[in-house]
């Protein structure tokens, strides 16, 4: 029986804001893009495996959150897009650990 270790490559889901160089001296709202990405993780490179959907977030008005807001219904199917084109792709979905719900590690 063979019991050679299979070598698993790992991912985890981070999320990040972007500007995309709006002027600020512009009036109005001012529009950040949240957007999810997965990575590599156990290497040197920290490259990114797939992307979500960029969504925009109001960056100037009081009480908007910079970080992904677990109610958010954009918010969780971007997410949830991203799993399910990762998922297609090879990857498995591991158990949720500690860390905020975007947060999610998959293996393959």
């Amino acid at each position: 029986m063979d019991k050679r270790k299979k070598d698993w490559e790992y991912c985890t889901i981070q999320f990040q804001m972007r500007n995309k160089g709006e002027d600020i001296t512009r009036s109005g709202t001012k529009l950040m893009w949240l957007v999810f990405q997965a990575r590599n993780i156990g290497s040197k490179e920290q490259s990114i495996v797939k992307e979500s959907t960029e969504i925009p977030v109001p960056a100037n008005v009081i009480g908007t959150e910079l970080t992904p807001q677990k109610y958010n219904p954009t918010h969780i199917s971007i997410h949830q897009n991203l799993l399910e084109r990762l998922q297609e792709d090879g990857w498995e979905l591991l158990p949720r650990h500690d860390g905020e719900w975007w947060e999610r590690h998959l293996r393959r």
